[in-house]
């Protein structure tokens, strides 16, 4: 029965297979696809502009120029082509083609080289990195992508939007500019990284289309002087498409156990750091060495744990993992009672207006307990210092207003406010109404006539060292109006504070002033 009905299925697929491959003007299509066989001058052109619009997007991060460069490049015509002529078994026309897609992937990395060498960013940006590390699901895209393209092609159905999906899907333009960026900056194994993307994303497509052009019966009795035996053919793709499985393979493979690893890493340090009210784990990084696992995490905490808690967490890693492992642990106590408040946050109260000796003793006793309960405020807001704080009394004593100047770059939230407030009316025994605003943390940065910043800016930024260092996870941001300008900001961050440079942004600004901002995770 079963046997039956699919044999009867098989049957009507093939009938409409056939009806459809009856309207296709296989000769058409031939002509359309051999024309993509000659260097000109506008071809160039594209190639160029795509992969210089790939690069400035990749050094910029930007997706969204990126996905542009996929969309002008005219690279897929010729892949298209190779898939045709390895169907046809036309030797001559694959050689033809094959030999504009060399030309045309060693002038894409030359290009991208030269751009890279005289470009001031040189940062591998997480565009870059992406396209770094192909595994076997890009050849498994790439194939489903270059099999709906040749279908579109050969249908004539919403051919210029699949062809368009397909560009944005393989990307073969972006991995020859990451190519091209390895070499400018002498990172070679980025660059081989970029080339192996490229080059998978190539074979797919030439054998999915391959076979898109087999079974709408494209054959070499097609066009002429097309002897080359089909075997043979598909044997040269069978073992190119298997030697790219292999790194594909391993790569794919690594990930996994890498992923794997990090969740168990994880569920042990979350069972013994996340404690409620206690404790609670924020990021976690592992390592493998010749001695073992390096395991550093950091947690937020009320108070220091204990040595043998450490250990305790140490041993149970490497129990769980059956590994030796080194546990760095970093703890970062988020309430520990007072600290001073520092000079230019103390409280900045105007004098009361004259009242009697009742009502004046009354306040002054309000404005204690409020600077009380600022000084508890500190750590909450650390490591941004209270810039300024104003008291404001009505005729009713219950309705007091404190507004908090927070010397921060990014707004308060709705916790925060909160969190003040209740913290506030607990000193005070009243309720209380707060209002906080923000000014920059930084000063704006003094340039001198080359765009660079001075001495005395280069001193403010110190700061942000021990920020680094105490409350990692923070992202700077560089406004500057000029390029060289934030490049030298970044340098100095990088090299003299020891900033990371992932957490590195720059934004270009059309102002006189430079300034560093802290923001956020």
């Amino acid at each position: 029965m079963l046997r039956a009905y699919l044999k009867l299925l098989s049957q009507r697929l093939a009938t409409q297979f056939d009806a459809a491959t009856s309207r296709i003007d296989h000769q058409h299509i031939i002509k359309e696809l051999t024309s993509h066989t000659e260097l000109s001058g506008s071809y160039l052109l594209m190639l160029a502009s795509s992969c210089l619009v790939a690069l400035l997007g990749l050094l910029t991060n930007s997706v969204a120029v990126v996905i542009g460069a996929m969309l002008i490049s005219p690279l897929m015509g010729p892949i298209f082509t190779v898939g045709l002529a390895f169907t046809l078994g036309d030797l001559r026309l694959a050689r033809k083609v094959l030999r504009i897609i060399v030309i045309s992937i060693l002038l894409s990395i030359l290009i991208a080289a030269c751009f890279t060498i005289l470009s001031p960013l040189k940062a591998p940006t997480a565009e870059i990195l992406s396209r770094t590390r192909p595994n076997l699901y890009d050849l498994l895209i790439a194939g489903i992508a270059g099999a709906a393209g040749a279908y579109a092609l050969c249908a004539k159905k919403n051919y210029l939007f699949v062809t368009t999906g397909v560009a944005v899907a393989t990307a073969v333009i972006p991995p020859l500019s990451v190519v091209g960026y390895g070499v400018g900056t002498g990172q070679f194994t980025l660059a081989v990284g970029g080339f192996l993307l490229f080059f998978t994303n190539l074979v797919a497509i030439v054998i999915s289309s391959d076979l898109v052009f087999h079974l709408f019966r494209f054959r070499a009795t097609m066009v002429e002087g097309a002897e080359y035996p089909i075997r043979r053919r598909y044997l040269i793709l069978g073992i190119v498409l298997a030697l790219v499985s292999i790194p594909l393979v391993i790569t794919l493979v690594t990930d996994l156990r890498k992923a794997r690893l990090g969740k168990r890493i994880e569920q042990v340090l979350k069972r013994h750091l996340d404690s409620r009210d206690h404790s609670r784990m924020t990021t976690y990084l592992f390592q493998k060495g010749p001695e073992g696992l390096a395991v550093s995490a950091s947690v937020n905490t009320v108070s220091y744990l204990e040595a043998s808690k450490t250990k305790q967490i140490e041993n149970d890693l490497a129990s769980e993992l059956k590994t030796p492992v080194q546990l760095d642990l970093e703890e970062i106590i988020v309430r520990s009672g007072r600290v001073d408040m520092p000079v230019q946050s103390r409280l900045m109260v105007p004098a009361p207006p004259p009242a009697p000796e009742k009502l004046a003793a009354l306040r002054a006793k309000a404005i204690r307990r409020l600077d009380e309960g600022c000084l508890d405020l500190l750590p909450y807001f650390a490591p941004f210092p209270m810039r300024g704080v104003e008291v404001t009394f009505s005729n009713q004593y219950e309705n007091i207003t404190v507004r908090i100047v927070l010397g921060r770059d990014y707004p308060a939230t709705e916790q925060e406010m909160h969190w003040a407030r209740v913290a506030l009316s607990k000193n005070l025994g009243e309720p209380v109404v707060v209002d906080i605003t923000t000014v920059p943390f930084l000063p704006p940065l003094a340039l001198g006539q080359d765009g660079v910043p001075t001495e005395a800016s280069w001193k403010a930024l110190s700061v942000l060292a021990q920020i680094n260092k105490d409350w990692p996870g923070k992202r700077f941001v560089i406004v500057a109006p000029q390029k060289h300008g934030a490049e030298a900001i970044r340098r100095y961050l990088e090299s003299e504070l020891g900033l990371p440079s992932s957490s590195i942004v720059e934004r270009r600004e059309r102002s006189s002033e430079a300034r560093v901002m802290v923001l956020s995770e």
